[in-house]
C-alpha cells in the first residue's frame, strides 16, 4: 500500500473510531468534504489518455483545511481508498459552501478493454463532520479497441506489402479487394507484433491495384474496419522512370486547432508510389493509386500557421523522377 493510500485510510480509522458509538455521535459542526461524480467521457480509444475532474464542496458548517484529493481506479463499480491510485491534488481552503475542481490527465492501463471504473477521493479532516462521505460514485470508462491504420510501403510485380499501425492489439484480420467498390474478402489471419506490424500479401498480378481493409483484435475485444488503403504492383520487366508529376496544394482548416496541409497530384502513367518532400525533406513516401498527401505537422509557431513549401518526386522500381515544380502555402497576410 502506497504512503498516501496508507495516510487516507489511517485518517478514516482515526476519525471514524475516536468519536463515539454511533453515527449520531459525529461532531455537530466543522466541514463536511464531498466530492462529485467524476467528468470524464464515455468511450475513449485504447492507447489514449482522457481529462478527469471532480468538484470537492464543503457543505459543513465551518471552514475546511487544507487536504488532498486522490484520483483512483477501480476494479468495479464502487469507490474506496483500497483503489489503485493514479494520482492527486491539494485542495485550497474551503469556506463553507465553497468548491475546489481538482483534475487530472488519465493513461488508462495498457491492454485493458471494456469498462473501467475511476473516481476520487478526499482525505478526510481531523475535525470533519462525517468522514465516510469523502469518496465519489464511479464514472464507467468504455475502453474500445481502435481501428488500425494500414499504408502499403513496397511492392515488386507480384506482391504488396503493408504495414498496419495500432494499439493494444494481438492479432489483425485482413481483407483485399480488387477495386474500391467491389467486396472485400478474408485473405489472412496475422499475429500482430507490437504496434507496427508488417504484412507481405503474395502472388498478385503485375501492374495491378489491390485495395486492402483491417481489424483489429485483442481476445473479444475486435476494432470496426480500418479504412481502405490501396496499392499498385510493379509492371512485370524492365520500365521506364516516370515522367514528373504536376502538383498542387491547399491548406487545411481546423477549427479550435492548429491546421494542417494537404498536397494534390495528378497521376502519372507508370508510378507506383511517390515521394513527397517537405521544405527539402522527404516528409512521405504514398502509393498509387493515391494521389495527395495530408501533412499533419506542417510549419506552425505556437499553433499559427507559416509558410510551408512542398514537391513531389513520382517512383517506380526503375527510380524516380525529377522534383515537381514547388507549391507554396503562405500564411495569410
Amino acid at each position: 500500500m502506497s504512503a498516501k493510500r496508507v495516510g487516507m485510510a489511517a485518517a478514516l480509522v482515526a476519525v471514524g473510531c475516536g468519536g463515539g458509538d454511533s453515527p449520531t455521535d459525529l461532531p455537530p459542526e466543522g466541514p463536511d468534504l464531498i466530492v462529485s461524480a467524476p467528468d470524464v467521457p464515455g468511450r475513449v480509444a485504447h492507447g489514449r489518455s482522457f481529462y478527469m475532474d471532480v468538484t470537492v464542496l464543503n457543505r459543513g458548517t465551518l471552514t475546511a483545511g487544507r487536504t488532498q484529493v486522490f484520483f483512483l481506479h477501480s476494479v468495479d463499480g464502487t469507490i474506496t481508498t483500497a483503489d489503485a491510485v493514479m494520482g492527486s491534488e491539494f485542495t485550497d481552503t474551503l469556506a463553507v459552501n465553497a468548491e475546489f475542481v481538482a483534475g487530472l490527465r488519465v493513461e488508462p492501463p495498457y491492454g485493458e478493454f471494456g469498462t473501467l471504473y475511476f473516481g476520487a477521493c478526499v482525505d478526510p479532516l481531523p475535525d470533519e463532520i462525517d468522514p465516510t462521505n469523502n469518496c465519489s460514485t464511479a464514472a464507467g470508462v468504455e475502453i474500445f479497441m481502435p481501428p488500425p491504420v494500414g499504408a502499403v510501403v513496397d511492392r515488386t510485380h507480384e506482391s504488396l506489402t503493408s504495414r498496419m499501425a495500432g494499439s493494444g492489439q494481438t492479432s489483425y484480420r485482413i481483407y483485399r479487394s480488387r477495386s474500391e467498390t467491389g467486396e472485400y474478402a478474408l485473405v489472412r489471419d496475422l499475429s500482430a507484433s507490437g504496434d507496427v506490424t508488417t504484412y507481405l500479401d503474395g502472388g498478385l498480378e503485375p501492374n495491378t491495384v489491390y485495395y486492402y481493409k483491417a481489424i483489429a483484435c485483442n481476445g473479444r475485444f475486435c476494432s470496426e474496419d480500418s479504412n481502405e488503403w490501396g496499392g499498385l504492383t510493379e509492371a512485370e520487366g524492365p520500365v521506364d522512370i516516370p515522367a514528373v508529376p504536376t502538383i498542387r496544394g491547399e491548406k487545411v482548416n481546423i477549427p479550435l486547432g492548429t491546421d494542417l496541409a494537404r498536397v494534390h497530384w495528378d497521376a502519372v502513367p507508370g508510378a507506383t508510389f511517390y515521394r513527397v518532400y517537405h521544405d527539402n525533406d522527404l516528409d512521405a513516401e504514398v502509393s498509387a493509386p493515391a494521389t495527395s498527401y495530408l501533412d499533419t505537422d506542417p510549419n506552425t509557431f505556437l499553433g499559427a500557421y507559416q509558410t510551408t513549401a512542398y514537391r513531389v518526386k513520382a517512383c517506380n522500381k526503375a527510380g524516380c523522377s525529377d522534383y515537381s515544380d514547388t507549391v507554396v502555402l503562405a500564411m495569410p497576410p
